[in-house]
């Protein structure tokens, strides 16, 4: 199919530019998740005497508002995104100092706070952004070396993991800080330094695991297998079998009150089979590596730091949620992106797509695109 000079609308030209396999992908995470919401949280409407389907509608208006802001985020240009990324981002650092102070707390956790009445956790959207705003801060220094722009990401990084401790949300703290030494890799830092960085990582989780007692309990559940909630859907999902045991006959979301968020991946094992899960895996694997492929091919910096971290910020969480819920590491409070339930989580995701999006897009010089069909002939 050949663009002709004709057919140069704004749809046009996105449909042509942007990348399909991430698109789709996209896409179709978003239909999948819909369909496992509904089937995972009839029994907590019950429970919690909703209206029936009352998770599934609000997940519906979360998709459709999460689809929307993709396409838009896709149309940026790279300037627009470190634009953007530097005002979310301090927007979202303001909401989460005051979800300290004064947000709501749930399990012991003060992540959220109220805006026009839905919850919502700026940790989520601070994801994304800062991936972004340190991406253009380590481009900088690598190109002037300049080394305030160093420790200017430094400083940042510090920062948001004290704000999140402090919360406490160790699992986030950790998250942020593995895909900003993923960074750091990737433009040259010293290796020595990054591995200095690396033992720093069990270190903070040491010093949790005495200081906190939530992950006291969480990593001994994990060593003694005493944790109910990891051992009841690691049987389930040894138990579902290649196809499931059939929609809304799964049992494990009558046990669990996140089964729809932090357990939905057990859910899916359950009720739809390995198969399905599989299918899952293989298109996470699509939205991961298709990314870093192009960055491979990509000469600029920001771009390729970008791209290459973008998708391992939704590997690595994907990763986590998934061996949580096969009893491979401590249950953590971590959604798997697109998929569980949620209005932070879903947007959040769908903001990393939309930076995506825009980062693969083609670049057509249409003084260069035939324009005649007749040509062809």
């Amino acid at each position: 199919m050949m663009l002709s000079r004709s057919d140069r609308s704004s749809l046009s030209i996105w449909l042509w530019t942007i990348d399909k396999w991430i698109f789709f992908s996209f896409l179709t995470l978003l239909i999948l998740g819909i369909i496992f919401i509904l089937t995972s949280s009839s029994t907590l409407e019950l429970k919690l005497n909703k209206d029936s389907y009352h998770f599934s509608i609000k997940h519906v208006v979360f998709v459709v508002f999460s689809f929307l802001i993709a396409i838009i985020l896709s149309k940026l240009s790279f300037y627009k995104i470190k634009l953007l990324s530097l005002v979310s981002f301090a927007l979202f650092v303001t909401a989460l100092l005051y979800s300290i102070q004064y947000g709501a707390e749930i399990k012991g956790a003060k992540r959220w706070v109220e805006i026009l009445g839905q919850s919502l956790q700026p940790s989520e959207f601070i994801k994304p952004f800062f991936i972004i705003i340190n991406a253009w801060l380590l481009t900088i220094w690598k190109s002037m070396r300049r080394k305030k722009f160093l420790f200017l990401s430094i400083l940042s990084i510090l920062s948001i993991d004290i704000m999140l401790l402090l919360q406490p949300d160790l699992g986030m703290a950790l998250l942020i800080t593995t895909i900003w030494i993923f960074q750091l890799l990737i433009i040259g830092i010293p290796i020595f330094f990054c591995i200095f960085l690396i033992f720093v990582i069990p270190t903070v989780i040491l010093l949790a695991y005495n200081f906190y007692s939530h992950v006291y309990v969480r990593i001994n559940d994990f060593i003694f297998g005493t944790n109910f909630q990891a051992n009841q859907a690691l049987k389930l999902f040894n138990d579902a079998g290649y196809f499931g045991k059939g929609i809304g006959e799964g049992s494990l979301k009558n046990n669990l009150p996140d089964a729809h968020t932090d357990f939905i991946f057990s859910v899916i094992a359950e009720e739809f089979g390995i198969i399905v899960c599989l299918i899952i895996i293989l298109i996470y694997t699509i939205i991961i590596l298709r990314p870093i492929i192009i960055a491979f091919h990509c000469k600029d910096v920001f771009q390729i730091l970008s791209l290459s971290s973008l998708s391992a910020l939704i590997g690595v969480q994907s990763l986590i949620h998934i061996s949580s819920n096969l009893s491979l590491i401590p249950t953590k409070g971590m959604t798997l992106p697109l998929l569980s339930y949620g209005g932070s989580s879903t947007i959040s995701a769908a903001i990393i797509v939309g930076f995506l999006l825009s980062l693969t897009r083609k670049q057509i010089d249409f003084s260069e695109v035939s324009l005649n069909l007749e040509n062809y002939k």
